[in-house]
């Protein structure tokens, strides 16, 4: 808290009475509790705890990404660092659920249900599909493994091309372009650094083919904005599903609301049900290995 005072098993014990040498940053805390959890002054009030720690030498974090300042300041300090795979597998089903919501097109479904109309539409397979996974780390992974039951061709893109038993093919980042046109979905489930910030841009969207679907389950500057919402307002028949933003929450009075083209979501892809319980798992195994003096396998 401000007062500088933690609440363990909601029993007030001043820091001064102990000293730390791990910090854990649980989904609990950020997406639990009354308050839907710590609120974002709240939240760099907890790292600023930790950088201002003469005894904390370790922080598990139960975000698959670092990007956020206030990570990249523990990371700067020089304290060691690791994230985790625990919202993987929700957000892999998040996005499988996403694509299918839209080829479907279950609203239509849903809206001719509630009218009580009996209408026999065709719909959209996604059997011979050719998906482009924009990020073939973790989460591109587990987002393969879903797909390819369904006959859908997988290509990964990734600075190392190097073969994949989950992939159909493997290209660089570079050569992604080449791959664009003929892919009916492209999921973007890189990181954010230097390299890939603005790497959705008008070339891109450009190359990308008619009919395409664009996911991003990564992250909200990944994307240009002001690109794709020129792309979408083209005649092209081009869809995108966003679950991240440059801003978030999402301002009001952003044109994606309500955009016909547009399915979004807040930033909850890797929120699902098992996330916690996997969160804790990844913990204690990370927690067994830093006391045995082992490797820790996320530490970045």
């Amino acid at each position: 808290t401000s007062s500088g005072v933690q609440l363990p098993d909601g029993s007030p014990v001043e820091t001064t009475d102990y000293k730390p040498e791990i910090a854990w940053i649980p989904i609990d805390l950020l997406f639990a509790g009354t308050s839907n959890g710590m609120t974002v002054s709240e939240f760099l009030l907890f790292t600023e705890a930790i950088t201002d720690s003469a005894t904390i030498k370790w922080v598990q974090s139960c975000l698959a990404g670092a990007d956020a300042p206030p990570l990249q300041k523990i990371i700067s300090a020089g304290i060691r660092f690791s994230n985790s795979d625990s919202p993987n597998a929700g957000v892999a089903e998040y996005t499988m659920a996403a694509i299918m919501n839209v080829v479907h097109d279950w609203e239509e479904r849903i809206n001719n249900q509630r009218k009580g109309e009996w209408i026999q539409k065709g719909w959209t397979e996604i059997n011979g599909n050719t998906w482009l996974i924009v990020g073939f780390g973790s989460i591109g992974r587990e987002i393969a493994k879903r797909a390819k039951p369904f006959g859908v061709e997988v290509v990964g893109a990734r600075r190392s091309p190097a073969a994949d038993p989950l992939a159909d093919r493997m290209v660089t980042m570079s050569s992604i372009h080449e791959v664009l046109p003929s892919a009916d979905v492209v999921v973007v489930a890189c990181p954010l650094t230097d390299e890939t910030r603005g790497l959705i841009d008008k070339d891109f969207l450009s190359s990308m083919g008619d009919g395409s679907i664009l996911v991003n389950v990564s992250r909200g500057p990944v994307v240009n904005t002001r690109d794709l919402l020129e792309a979408l307002n083209s005649d092209r028949d081009l869809k995108a599903i966003l679950d991240v933003f440059d801003v978030e929450p999402l301002e009001p009075s952003s044109p994606l609301w309500n955009h016909r083209k547009v399915t979004l979501t807040s930033h909850i892809a890797g929120a699902g049900s098992g996330i916690t319980k996997r969160g804790d798992d990844v913990f204690l195994e990370q927690l067994n290995a830093y006391l045995s003096g082992d490797d820790l396998r996320l530490e970045l």
